[in-house]
């Protein structure tokens, strides 16, 4: 037993797992940060929690929750181990994150050439210390998880390939992918990738007649929709659809970010190709070698190895580029193929003692200042939160504990630090309005003006705050950075308390 647990301690999949599993806790140690940050990941925790007590308590949990139900369901089996609070799904996000890496290690493995160890070692070490990949390995939000499950899927699915009779895996790497879906619906876009090996194999398979290869795949991928619209709002995925466009991939600004903001003004293909130029994936000198790295695979890998990197990046990197959206998070879904084409790139440079010796100094150097941006970027996530719970709580003080607030980008902030009674401005209807207009307890307003007058005139925020000001005025009682308290004063004479 001792023998074996030295054997598993000495592989490289192993050390890979320990040493980003040490990365991601030390910045949890260091930070104190319980990964809640911002809207989304305050309601991946309470859809969570909510699951949690329908399993404790044998009931339905609420079932209008946005965004696919894997993540939140994970987290709420975990809390049942260790109890209710952000710690279950924060753990969910730091072992899913930390997982990554010796995924990649493996995947590597299998698509690049296999004297080559090193160049596997090296991909599964980008996504180790990748500033992006650690940080949302610790908030509390689906993407680490998702990544996970869909590098499983990937390696299940290339093991499938080398060995195609064992229809087993084909069956485990289906279950994998949907698991990936239904906890990130955007896991749906690496589809094709994914496609690429199990078709092959299961072509290749043994002579197995092209009959049986459509029933099989057939039956895969019934099994795959099921679970998909079992688990997912399909209305959401639409929506995404219906407001791609090919002008957001070629031109910006895009309307709906901040226009300060630099990825408001670069067209979405730029953008979503910050895997290998931006500080928080590769940077711009791992990033050359990724695309070196794509091109010298041509030569030396298998042609399935180099169309599924390709693929794999292609589609995601398209579909998202096309979306009025600009999230760094977002290029999670191509970082693993960018780091085995930069693992590749620098593998295929070392060919002499000199050139090793400047590709570690490469390596090095590019793994440090990504470390870099990767710590200042937690420092200022971290402060941020500091900064709006300090809000919240100066906002409580100045709010009467019968009063009202309506509030936009910092709802679940207030609702989960502060006794006052919190509504989304953005779920505001006009029958809800009204009614709030007619109740006369004291009603407040805490927005970030700027931002909806630039961004959300012509949306709910804005059609609400004009709705409360054709009935009154919105008199300022408080500024915090940049959002404003705002309390509504009725033009009609009716009583108001105090």
């Amino acid at each position: 037993m001792i023998s074996r647990l030295k054997t598993i301690a000495s592989r490289e999949w192993f050390l890979l797992f320990a040493g980003a599993l040490a990365v991601r806790v030390i910045v949890v140690a260091a930070t104190g940060f319980d990964g809640l940050y911002g809207q989304d990941a305050y309601a991946y925790f309470d859809q969570a929690m909510a699951l949690r007590t329908g399993i404790l308590h044998g009931i339905l949990a609420p079932n209008d929750f946005f965004w696919p139900q894997g993540y939140p369901l994970m987290a709420a089996m975990v809390s049942l181990i260790i109890g209710s609070g952000p710690l279950a799904a924060q753990l969910v996000s730091l072992v899913a994150g930390a997982a990554a890496a010796p995924l990649t290690f493996l995947i590597a493995q299998r698509l690049l050439p296999r004297e080559n160890r090193s160049a596997s070692i090296l991909a599964g070490l980008f996504v180790a210390v990748g500033a992006q990949a650690v940080i949302s390995s610790i908030v509390i939000m689906s993407d680490a998880a998702a990544l996970a499950l869909l590098l499983a899927a990937m390696w299940i699915v290339l093991k499938f390939h080398k060995h195609p009779r064992n229809l087993g895996h084909l069956g485990l790497a289906v279950l994998f992918g949907a698991a990936a879906a239904a906890t990130r619906w955007a896991s749906l876009l690496v589809g094709p990738a994914l496609a690429l090996p199990a078709l092959q194999g299961l072509d290749t398979g043994g002579g197995r007649s092209r009959r049986f290869v459509f029933l099989v795949g057939g039956g895969t991928f019934a099994l795959m929709g099921t679970i998909l619209v079992a688990t997912l709002k399909l209305d959401a995925i639409s929506g995404y659809f219906e407001r791609w466009s090919l002008i957001n991939l070629l031109h910006g600004p895009i309307a709906e970010i901040p226009s300060q903001a630099l990825s408001a003004k670069v067209p979405g293909l730029i953008f979503y190709l910050a895997p290998i130029y931006h500080p928080a994936f590769l940077g711009p000198l791992l990033g050359g070698l990724a695309l070196l790295g794509l091109w010298k695979a041509g030569s030396a890998s298998s042609r399935l190895s180099v169309t599924l990197l390709i693929v794999w990046i292609a589609v995601p990197t398209i579909f998202c580029a096309g979306l009025p959206l600009r999230n760094l998070r977002f290029c999670l879904l191509t970082l693993v193929p960018w780091s085995i084409a930069a693992a590749w790139g620098a593998s295929a440079l070392a060919t002499t003692l000199l050139r090793r010796r400047i590709i570690v100094l490469l390596v090095g150097f590019s793994c440090m200042a990504n470390a870099g941006w990767g710590v200042h970027r937690i420092d200022r996530l971290t402060s941020n939160q500091e900064n709006l719970i300090k809000t919240v709580r100066a906002v409580e003080e100045l709010i009467p504990p019968d009063g009202i607030v309506l509030t936009f980008e910092i709802t679940q902030l207030m609702q989960h630090h502060s006794r006052v009674e919190t509504l989304e401005l953005f779920d505001q209807t006009p029958a809800s309005m009204e009614r709030l207009l007619a109740d006369h307890r004291p009603l407040f307003v805490l927005i970030q003006p700027l931002d909806i007058e630039e961004r959300w005139q012509d949306l709910p925020p804005g059609q609400n705050i004009r709705e409360l000001q054709r009935h009154g005025r919105l008199v300022e009682t408080g500024h915090f950075g940049p959002y404003t308290l705002s309390r509504f004063k009725p033009l009609s004479s009716a009583p108001e308390r105090p």
